[in-house]
């Protein structure tokens, strides 16, 4: 009767956290196929909120999730120069660069370890208390966040932003729809 239950919880919403990155992930794909579509002087555009760009924004996500990621596992900081990243296809890239290593960490998660805590030191000398499930929550959220920015810049631009069904984990990703419409 126990393993019922908890297959019964899990399928009501107490997943692996890795699921809810992948779906984060999904409809980032989305947001990249998105801009295909876009002009790159649109990407670029200054947007008023946010990291200020839609490809700033794409890459801020990107940056932020490696760099909280790395502070946890390893206590170090690293950020990229969206310099260095400052075209779709470069910052795409990256993303996909970076995911194994996201990836890995928090597949280690499990429910035993969402409340474990990594001192990080910050770049001022002080320290930080990281909870892992605290810290890949907020990840989850933060992205969340800024693909509702780009959905209010995209409306703005007249484009329909990718359907948030794309993100469902049993959707294909052709179904999704881009600044062009259905795919």
């Amino acid at each position: 009767m126990d393993a019922t239950v908890n297959n019964n919880n899990q399928s009501r919403g107490e997943r692996p956290m890795i699921e809810l990155f992948r779906l984060n992930w999904k409809m980032r794909e989305e947001w990249f196929r998105w801009c295909l579509d876009v002009p790159q002087v649109e990407l670029d555009a200054p947007r008023i909120g946010g990291p200020g760009s839609i490809l700033g924004t794409l890459f801020h996500i990107v940056d932020t999730e490696q760099y909280w990621i790395r502070r946890f596992a390893y206590g170090t900081e690293h950020h990229y120069d969206f310099a260095e990243h400052a075209d779709l296809d470069a910052v795409h890239t990256l993303s996909r660069r970076l995911r194994p290593f996201v990836e890995e960490v928090v597949r280690s998660w499990t429910p035993e370890r969402d409340r474990e805590v990594r001192i990080s030191p910050n770049g001022d000398g002080t320290e930080s208390e990281l909870v892992f499930g605290d810290l890949l929550r907020w990840l989850i959220q933060h992205e969340a966040h800024h693909a509702g920015q780009l959905s209010v810049w995209a409306r703005e631009l007249g484009f329909p932003p990718p359907p948030l069904a794309c993100a469902w984990p049993d959707a294909e990703p052709d179904e999704a729809e881009g600044a062009g419409g259905k795919r």
